[in-house]
């Protein structure tokens, strides 16, 4: 890798280059993640992704509508009601706007979460911003990507058993969320695809299993060289 400098002196210009051994530049990626929001508490799943969007990192949430929230639907139901009331009362225009869609209020909690340095609040925080994407089910684009989960905010690893809970997809439908019934539709009609799809891998994996095992019975000494070598 050599580095080029431009040193100006007087009018003239001299150029420096510098070798720095057998360096290869590549352009940095940032890191993709995506998690299954199901069996995740609001506020510590929340947490984990706001730190990993300030880290660089581009996250995608599916499933929102099935995210836990510790507490009683009830509970719960009632300190939502009692948020909506809040608005600009000389002009509710200028907000605060209240979502409906579980996709919009986890980014809304994830937006409080991230940087509140004025000096940063404009540019690192709306960087990390575009880096969240937020889904109620599982769209067609990452049905087959494999999709992770933390271990620090599921409910049944952090909630006592004896405590109560609600989801947040059925609050949301209460408070005036209109698409429940369509993403129920559609995740079965995932699910159906899913299970093909898992047959007719499992069919591949078994047909090739036994062309291998059968090509390593007419090929033995290849198969011996190789397993020596870890294939």
């Amino acid at each position: 890798l050599k580095l080029q400098f431009l040193y100006l002196i007087g009018r003239k210009t001299t150029t420096l280059s510098i070798t720095m051994g057998k360096h290869t530049v590549t352009e940095a990626k940032a890191k993709a993640t995506v998690i299954d929001m199901k069996g995740h508490l609001l506020g510590r799943i929340c947490s984990t992704v706001a730190k990993k969007l300030q880290n660089g990192e581009q996250v995608t949430l599916v499933r929102c509508e099935a995210t836990n929230i510790s507490g009683s639907h009830h509970r719960n139901k009632l300190k939502m009601l009692d948020r909506l009331r809040k608005r600009t009362l000389t002009n509710p225009k200028k907000g605060p706007f209240h979502h409906r869609a579980p996709s919009a209020m986890i980014e809304r909690t994830i937006r409080g979460m991230l940087s509140n340095n004025h000096r940063n609040q404009s540019k690192r925080k709306g960087a990390a911003l575009h880096r969240l994407k937020t889904y109620e089910g599982i769209p067609k684009s990452l049905e087959r990507t494999k999709r992770m989960v933390c271990p620090s905010a599921l409910r049944v690893l952090r909630l006592a058993p004896q405590r109560d809970f609600c989801t947040l997809g059925r609050l949301s439908h209460e408070l005036g969320w209109q698409h429940q019934e369509d993403v129920k539709r559609a995740e079965a009609d995932r699910k159906v695809r899913s299970a093909k799809y898992f047959e007719s891998k499992k069919t591949v994996d078994s047909l090739y299993a036994e062309a291998k095992a059968e090509a390593s019975k007419k090929h033995s000494k290849e198969a011996a060289l190789l397993a020596q070598f870890g294939y």
